[in-house]
């Protein structure tokens, strides 16, 4: 156990390879059928409707598309950050399996680069709690030794 109450993880953490191996297939087998779904975020990004389709001259068939844009943009968004959720799943699934310094380079960077997108989404979606504020994805200050936090 550690020294602290209720913190676990590192050594105290019971895992078998096997287990995990299987997790990380169904993390794959999961995305994989993500991206061949309608749901998958090309196949989302592909269903654009024409404003031009709820007719013309008159405001309400414009609201209706303005409104149709914004849902398609979240929807886009939302199917991105869920596909690369299951990706940073299935990496952390290595991590605990063969430790963090021994995964590839480019999976610890993938990693965090996915933890960023979703923290300045949930940011910019739901403010600064402590503030009060809104803050704008592109305002967030993002350490650049990405290893540090996980040493």
């Amino acid at each position: 156990m550690t020294d602290r109450p209720g913190i676990g993880g590192g050594k105290d953490l019971a895992y078998e390879a096997e287990t995990l191996a299987d997790f990380k297939r169904r993390i794959d087998d999961i995305i994989d059928e993500l991206e061949s779904s309608p749901a998958s975020h090309k196949q989302i990004s592909n269903q654009d409707i024409t404003p031009d389709a709820y007719g013309t001259g008159f405001s309400a068939a414009e609201d209706l598309s303005s409104q149709y844009e914004k849902a398609h943009e979240r929807l886009k968004t939302l199917s991105r950050l869920f596909g690369e959720q299951l990706e940073a799943l299935g990496i952390a699934t290595q991590i605990v399996d063969k430790g963090y310094e021994n995964i590839e380079a480019e999976h610890r960077q993938r990693f965090h680069s996915i933890r960023t997108r979703v923290e300045e989404y949930h940011e910019s979606r739901h403010g600064d709690q402590q503030t009060g504020r809104n803050v704008d994805a592109k305002d967030t200050d993002k350490s650049d030794d990405l290893d540090s936090e996980f040493r």
